[in-house]
């Protein structure tokens, strides 16, 4: 029999934890906000009976179905961004040099050859080779497959 024909039966603490760790999950997912998920898990706590349980979940997906692996993501747009961030490094660095020149009289060293150089280097055989990690995103800096974002949440 289904928890919503039995409105009178009490809820165990496992059954608030389930709730509550439903609740977490989809809060992990960007499903609920942080006002949200407060409400939702203090309300699962304090459910007297199964029914009061089933309207803190009824809105989420079933838990399989959010517990789906995420599509890869490409790491084209990511590649474009570090490529505009060293553009734009570069454009600073020589604009510094053409000022550094012109203030002594003539043209010195081209000395943003070097950060520019490695940098370009580096980002070329990220390109080439790939970030080193599992989807290409590099969110995930401690292996536990959790982004770093995620974890700074909590």
């Amino acid at each position: 029999m289904d928890d919503a024909e039995q409105p009178a039966v009490r809820a165990s603490d496992a059954d608030r934890e389930q709730v509550a760790e439903r609740l977490r999950a989809a809060f992990g997912e960007g499903r609920l906000g942080l006002a949200e998920y407060d409400e939702r898990v203090r309300d699962a706590y304090a459910a007297v009976t199964r029914a009061d349980l089933v309207p803190l979940t009824a809105d989420l997906p079933a838990a399989a179905e959010a517990a789906a692996p995420p599509a890869k993501r490409s790491r084209a747009p990511r590649i474009r961004k570090e490529w505009r961030d060293w553009a734009q490094t570069g454009f600073l660095l020589v604009g510094i040099w053409a000022v550094i020149s012109l203030a002594g009289g003539g043209p010195i060293f081209f000395f943003p050859i070097f950060p520019l150089g490695i940098w370009a280097v580096v980002l070329v055989s990220q390109a080439l080779f790939g970030h080193g990690d599992s989807d290409g995103s590099g969110d995930d800096e401690n292996g536990d497959g959790e982004p770093a974002a995620r974890r700074l949440e909590r």
